[in-house]
């Protein structure tokens, strides 16, 4: 099998009929129980990692992961990450010590998962695992044939029936926030999503948290004493702040992140020290570790002048902290403010709240709004740019609106609009924001 063979082979399983049992959470536990089935065929390469650390949240997930596996590597560990897709659906989901999976690599384990698929079906008791099910496995399988003794999962959904919680142990447990995503899922209350998302606690660990609503850490708590896990509330002083330069103390050490990436990464970079710390890593291996931490797709720039940043923010929160680091960005630099304007490239997946997302961009007074859709995921159903412009025209009149069905005429639009100090945003999706960064020329 090649690369091309298993890609079409992995993407193939969305079109496989099965039951939807996130339409009745009290049955959703039968995804951790098909999984299950599958990897004991495949001889349980989850149980051949040594060491675990499991994170969630609305907002920040995949930051955090990123930074923690950065700080488990410069201490030494061959450390494994898995997050959500936002460059390469499949490539760069699975990395070791900063190298995504190869796709040598990516055909070789997903054929000796085809092969045990075929057994599968013919012996077992549930129906066939999704998608996103078969690629956890594939994941372990990668880990383990590379001997990872650290792994840092980032949960695509939810927590407690997400197919990352299938671990057998953790080291160390995250959930960075609590926000409205996926409502119509594991909402539709925060409430409701705080009791899915601490279901990554599944036995003694060690628990961390920046959520700042006292009756959510109420839920944490009452299940992190239930489980037999210590609970850590992290958080970050008020007066806290990167400089120009990325710098920032916290709870007695002095840290580095890249700089302009947004007070929020502060917040993130702070669960991760807190853990780290937790987890026996030496000072000096964090301090390298979250200064040499790149985050693409996340407040990301791209081009410098004029500048053209890439955020993959899809819910209120994360659009709230983009929000928050333009105004920053624009009060930093000599003269934007004054004399630059503000340009937005937009995009959403269909099922999001994108009204709210809409009047928080709107803030920003942008001079200028592609509205386009991301085009590269057959398996995510994008919102109208017909429709977004339409609502922008009706409630903020007087701006220059224009909807694309190709997000590369729209990025071209959107760059002659731009003069030496504005800023163009792309913002709404990853999909979107990974499809432009490919188009601007950058990779990994």
């Amino acid at each position: 099998m090649n690369y091309a063979e298993a890609e079409q082979f992995l993407f193939s399983l969305n079109a496989v009929a099965r039951r939807e049992y996130l339409k009745s959470p009290r049955a959703a536990g039968v995804y951790l129980q098909r999984l299950g089935f599958l990897l004991k065929l495949l001889r349980n390469p989850e149980k051949k990692i040594p060491h675990y650390v499991h994170v969630t949240g609305t907002s920040g997930k995949g930051s955090v992961a990123i930074m923690m596996a950065r700080v488990l590597e410069r201490s030494g560990h061959t450390t494994g990450l898995v997050t959500s897709p936002g460059i390469d659906p499949l490539l760069t989901r699975f990395e070791v010590n900063g190298q995504s999976i190869s796709r040598s690599e990516l055909a070789k384990h997903t054929e000796r998962i085809k092969t045990t698929l075929e057994h599968y079906i013919r012996v077992s008791p549930y129906d066939l695992p999704s998608y996103f099910e078969v690629l956890t496995a594939l994941g372990f399988l990668f880990f383990a044939a590379r001997r990872v003794s650290f792994a840092v999962l980032e949960v695509y959904l939810g927590g407690r029936n997400d197919a990352t919680n299938i671990i057998p142990h953790k080291d160390a447990a995250i959930i960075t926030n609590i926000g409205l995503d996926h409502v119509a899922l594991i909402g539709p209350t925060k409430t409701d999503i705080a009791r899915e998302k601490i279901g990554i606690v599944t036995g003694p660990t060690k628990f961390f948290t920046a959520e700042k609503n006292p009756k959510l850490r109420a839920i944490f708590s009452a299940e992190c004493t239930r489980r037999r896990a210590t609970f850590t509330q992290v958080s970050v002083p008020r007066q806290t702040h990167a400089d120009e330069q990325g710098a920032f103390n916290f709870a007695g050490g002095t840290y580095h992140l890249p700089p302009g990436l947004g007070q929020h990464q502060v917040s993130n970079a702070a669960l991760v020290i807190s853990a780290a710390r937790a987890l026996g890593i030496p000072e000096r291996a964090i301090q390298r570790g979250l200064g040499s931490v790149r985050l693409p797709l996340r407040f990301e720039t791209i081009q410098q002048t004029p500048r053209i940043i890439l955020d993959g923010a899809h819910n209120p929160d994360k659009i709230k902290s983009t929000v928050a680091a333009i105004r920053a960005l624009a009060q930093q630099t000599p003269g934007r403010r004054k004399h630059g304007a503000i340009h937005l490239l937009i995009g959403f997946s269909a099922d999001k709240a994108i009204a709210r997302m809409l009047r928080l961009l709107m803030n920003l007074n942008p001079r200028s709004v592609a509205c386009t859709r991301f085009s590269q995921n057959l398996f995510r159903k994008a919102a109208s740019p017909m429709e977004l412009a339409r609502q922008i025209r009706a409630s903020w009149p007087g701006r220059t609106i224009e909807p694309f069905l190709d997000p590369l005429v729209a990025l071209a639009w959107s760059k002659r609009k731009l003069k030496k100090n504005d800023l163009l945003v792309v913002t709404g999706s990853l999909f979107l924001a990974s499809e432009l960064r490919a188009a601007l020329g950058k990779k990994n």
